[in-house]
């Protein structure tokens, strides 16, 4: 981690304020920070990707600190700078996921079509298609997070937040559209339809909807109903 010059002049920066601190001592500040700040990154990066090799490797989340540590080939006290434990680092790394690779993708499917309700129709396709054949990563992340479920569901709602974010945005283009009509707001509404997603789809990456499993055509019809897509709409 960062010095202690460093971190006094972060503190210097949160005591004073932009509003009474010069432009040029803020400047100087910033340029000073640059450096910690990049490298910091860096390693917090090793840590995440050595996760994720291990997580494709075993298919689950059952290793050590140790096994990161040596994995990234850094020290356990460097962990301990960036990570206060093993769950900190794996909701950094469902986090990471989900925003650099997830939401992207879902809006891209998205943005590519023109009709906003069938952007949502859209929505639930491209999840499908992303999850159609789950490898070791995708299963021991949503292990994780029905875990976190439980014991972490702050942590939980700022990985799952971009996600949600895209999902809110949706729903607003489609009521502006003037084809919704429901009692929901629309975070209630999006919240909702994140929600019924996210439970059809983990069923779906743990097997437990393999032979009998809702294909995203029903799922589509069932949040759209609840969502209150008209009818003349909906197809």
């Amino acid at each position: 981690m960062p010095g202690s010059k460093v971190t006094k002049l972060v503190e210097e920066v949160e005591v004073e304020g932009d509003a009474t601190m010069p432009e040029w001592k803020r400047l100087s500040i910033e340029r000073s920070l640059q450096g910690p700040r990049a490298r910091a990154q860096e390693r917090t990066d090793r840590f995440v990707a050595a996760t994720i090799e291990l997580m494709e490797e075993r298919g689950s989340v059952d290793f050590t600190v140790q096994d990161v540590v040596d994995r990234s080939k850094m020290s356990i006290r460097t962990f301990y700078n960036f990570f206060a434990s093993k769950d900190d680092l794996l909701v950094a790394v469902h986090e990471t996921i989900l925003a650099t690779e997830v939401v992207p993708r879902m809006r891209a499917k998205c943005d590519a079509v023109a009709d906003p309700i069938k952007r949502v129709e859209a929505y639930i396709e491209g999840i499908y298609d992303i999850t159609s054949n789950p490898g070791p990563v995708s299963k021991a992340l949503t292990s994780y997070s029905n875990r976190l479920t439980e014991t972490r569901p702050q942590d939980l709602e700022r990985a799952f937040k971009p996600q949600i974010d895209l999902v809110v945005e949706l729903i607003e283009d489609a009521k502006a559209t003037g084809r919704l009509h429901t009692p929901l707001s629309t975070e209630s509404a999006a919240r909702l339809l994140h929600h019924t997603v996210l439970a059809t789809i983990h069923a779906r990456i743990l097997g437990a909807e393999h032979e009998h499993g809702v294909t995203a055509a029903e799922l589509w019809t069932f949040c759209s109903q609840g969502i209150g897509v008209r009818d003349d709409s909906s197809h």
